[in-house]
């Protein structure tokens, strides 16, 4: 399919589906109308066949749901905090159909989503994980139940038996730590209770697919809670591999929690997760998608080829390979909460996580030449986490949080290759160790009953050590290297609240990511390795709760200025001719951009929500070569070496001014939902909602077929359920359009130059019948 195609045809849909929420939103302001007209005229609905009128949902009455969140490590109202930060309820994202991270980007501004070939890939504000091996680690920090994962690739995207999810955006090196130089995103299980309650949700739907997913809660006594949850998902893959005769992107997940929280006095409480995942899944991983050069033909389009061509319209493809995935997770999180009076407390959070994901009979060349594969690529992590955190409020007009906190992580990545005449013609076995280290403080001063100043700041230290173990063309390396990078990572604040529900707020941040090692690199050279990335981030905004919370926005300005900022380069060894992914430094970026979103009742019943983005990125000088084009002269300010002192690549070029990868310039959402009785015990939800972005590049080079064209998904939903929420029928469907794109590419050089990548999901349509018991 053509870039010219998939422009169009996404623009054409924006359109269209705008203009149906529009339609949703104004039928229900005039069902809204019609609902409180009758209500004036006495016309009230009256109970039916003895049945008790229930009220309708609380939020038509008590205005947009409040949500505490955690991100100071103290509960707050969202509001509340100087931070551009996104909430979501476990209640909105099923309401909204949010059944994994990359459905986030339906409700949350400035964020991205996709998958690179062996794990997924999440940038914020343009910022995002720059390798893809063990070695690189991402700029926004994943936590889970307050653990931060040591790698995106130990993340399962797929929810189950949330709280709420908060998506912190920009640096937020002081409280969530190291690497957060993008944001961090905080996922938050939902608690055993004190209440007996179980429930159930069945879902069936197109590609065959059949799912579960539940939880029990049940108190043993008034000290001791349970809580187990459950999920198992099933599907046919979408992608159709015709040469095999398979399909990938399939669905395969079993995942079981169980939790036990113990609270033997009334200060005191311990709680205990521990979850179990297996996922077998098979996905596409690369597929050849077209050209990377006008002039050059890709492989399935020179003369003699004997097989037909990829057809991503009805998402056909051939290859020789099955590209099968196995993924295997364990985590465990102990906490233990100790209040010390009314406003001092101490946590304790112990983590544990083993994460191991074998792939196995991998196609290399993306189509059914018998040329070569990789046997197994394995990615294995093991971490340790231990955190203790103290809050206390200074007098009546401070407060102060602070913490320490280690990670000690292990990450080997076995990669085996093997072409049609040779076995493990290339094996890398490379490991790697992290300890980490930190101390964090943060303290807020009450200038007055409306102005507040805050100060904080981190010490974090990495200690990291490589070892590679290679067989190349029958010769052995042994490669090693270790390194430590120290940094202070501060924050200041100034909020003003000049009335109770308003809060404006100017901030100055620091953030770390770490440096590391080349772990897949060239291993005929010394072993290659990366700075640390710095930023300062500029910020400031405002929030404000009006009309008896019915209305609620949020506006942010920020500039982001950054130095060694890590970005994938590829480099092609001149002895062998091999092409290798790195990281490497650029010298500097810039971003800046505002962020709005806003939320609404704006009748009995019917609520809707939006959020807008408008970025700008830059590089700063930044020197590389294209590896599609290694004839290019050298420009002349590119002399030198690079960031890990080796010397420039021949035709390398400048690419200051260049746009980030994953950055579209415009990013908007918008979301409907209208609930409305139907007799005296039944009503219907029905929600719509759109999200639409502009071109992203997902390379440094910025060519254009290797990027995606701006392009909008519509969702929407309509159930039937009781007033107490016992049961609900809810039909629903994903991508209604059936809009192609390109969630993440990459390209291949030579004379049959080619752009790889993966293909976002099509429509998907069903049902969930749900009950709680």
């Amino acid at each position: 399919m053509s870039s010219l195609r998939l422009i169009r045809r996404g623009r054409a849909l924006g359109l269209g589906a705008t203009a149906l929420v529009g339609g949703c939103l104004a039928t229900g302001q005039v069902w809204a109308q019609a609902q409180t007209q009758g209500a004036t005229q006495g016309a009230a609905v009256q109970p039916q066949n003895g049945a008790s009128a229930a009220p309708a949902d609380a939020s038509r009455d008590l205005g947009l749901e409040e949500i505490l969140v955690t991100a100071e490590k103290r509960a707050e109202g969202l509001q509340n905090i100087p931070i551009a930060i996104t909430a979501v309820s476990g209640e909105t994202l099923e309401k909204a159909g949010v059944k994994e991270v990359g459905d986030l980007v339906q409700l949350a501004p400035s964020l991205q989503f996709g998958t690179r070939s062996t794990n997924v890939f999440i940038a914020m504000r343009g910022i995002g994980q720059a390798g893809q091996d063990i070695g690189s680690q991402s700029g926004v920090t994943v936590s889970l139940d307050g653990v931060p994962l040591l790698n995106h690739f130990m993340m399962n995207p797929s929810f189950l038996d949330v709280e709420r999810v908060e998506v912190l955006r920009g640096p937020q090196g002081t409280i969530q730590g190291r690497n957060a130089t993008g944001g961090a995103i905080n996922v938050n299980s939902k608690a055993p209770t004190d209440q007996t309650d179980a429930e159930l949700a069945l879902t069936g739907g197109n590609y065959s697919r059949f799912g579960a997913k539940g939880f029990v809660n049940v108190p043993l006594s008034d000290k001791v809670l349970t809580r187990v949850s459950f999920q198992r998902d099933r599907a046919d893959g979408w992608t159709d591999n015709a040469y095999l005769g398979r399909h990938n992107d399939n669905a395969d997940l079993t995942e079981v929690r169980g939790q036990v929280l113990v609270k033997p006095s009334e200060i005191f409480s311990i709680s205990a997760l521990v979850d179990y995942t297996r996922d077998r899944s098979d996905p596409s991983f690369n597929l050849l998608l077209g050209r990377a050069d006008p002039a050059r033909p890709t492989p399935a389009e020179v003369p003699g080829y004997a097989y037909p061509r990829n057809n991503i319209d009805d998402l056909t493809f051939y290859f020789n390979e099955p590209n099968q995935r196995d993924v295997e997770d364990i985590r465990a999180t102990l906490t233990a909460h100790l209040d010390l009076g009314p406003d001092t407390s101490i946590t304790s959070t112990t983590g544990f996580i083993k994460h191991d994901i074998d792939l196995t009979n991998l196609d290399v060349d993306l189509t059914p030449v018998p040329s070569a594969r990789f046997d197994l690529i394995g990615l294995y992590a093991k971490q340790v986490t231990q955190e203790l955190t103290a809050t206390t409020d200074v007098g009546s007009r401070a407060d102060l949080v602070a913490g320490l906190f280690y990670m000690h992580g292990d990450s080997s990545e076995p990669l085996y290759l093997s072409t049609a005449a040779v076995k493990n013609l290339l094996v890398y076995l490379p490991a790697e160790t992290l300890d980490s280290y930190a101390a964090y403080a943060q303290f807020r001063y009450n200038l007055t009953d409306n102005l507040r100043a805050t100060a904080g700041g981190r010490y974090t230290l990495d200690s990291k050590s490589y070892a590679m173990d290679a067989t190349s063309g029958g010769l052995h390396y042994l490669l090693a290297d270790k390194d430590i990078w120290k940094a202070f990572t501060p924050r200041f604040v100034l909020d003003y609240a000049p009335q109770d529900n308003t809060l404006v707020y100017a901030s100055v941040s620091r953030g770390f990511k770490s440096g590391g090692f080349n772990t897949l690199g060239d291993i005929t050279q010394p072993v290659n390795f990366f700075n640390p990335e710095y930023v300062w981030n500029y910020e400031i905004g405002t929030k404000a709760k009006l009309f008896d919370n019915k209305l609620r926005m949020g506006l942010t300005a920020f500039y982001a200025d950054y130095t060694n900022l890590q970005q994938t380069v590829f480099r092609t060894n001149v002895q062998t001719g091999v092409q290798f992914p790195k990281v490497e430094n650029s010298s500097a970026a810039t971003i800046k951009g505002v962020e709005f979103e806003v939320e609404a009742i704006l009748a009995e019943g019917l609520k809707v929500a939006g959020a807008a983005t408008r970025l700008d990125t830059a590089f700063g000088k930044f020197c590389n070569n294209d590896p599609l084009y290694p004839a290019l002269p050298t420009a002349a300010a590119c002399v030198g070496v690079t960031s890990d002192g080796q010397a420039l690549p021949p035709g390398a070029k400048n690419l200051e001014g260049n746009t980030l990868t994953q950055a579209p310039k415009w990013q908007f959402n918008v979301s409907g939902e209208y609930v409305f009785p139907v007799s005296g015990a039944l009503e219907v939800t029905a929600r719509a909602d759109y999200k639409w972005q502009s071109r992203v590049y997902f390379d440094i080079y910025n060519n254009p077929l290797v990027s995606q064209d701006g392009y909008g998904l519509f969702n929407a939903s309509i159930g039937l359920g009781t007033f107490d929420k016992a049961w609900s029928l809810t039909g629903w469907v994903r991508n209604a359009f059936d809009v192609r794109y390109i969630s993440q590419a990459n390209t291949s050089p030579g004379a049959t130059a080619y752009t790889a990548g993966s293909i976002g999901m099509p429509r998907m349509y069903g049902a969930t019948l749900y009950h709680r018991f």
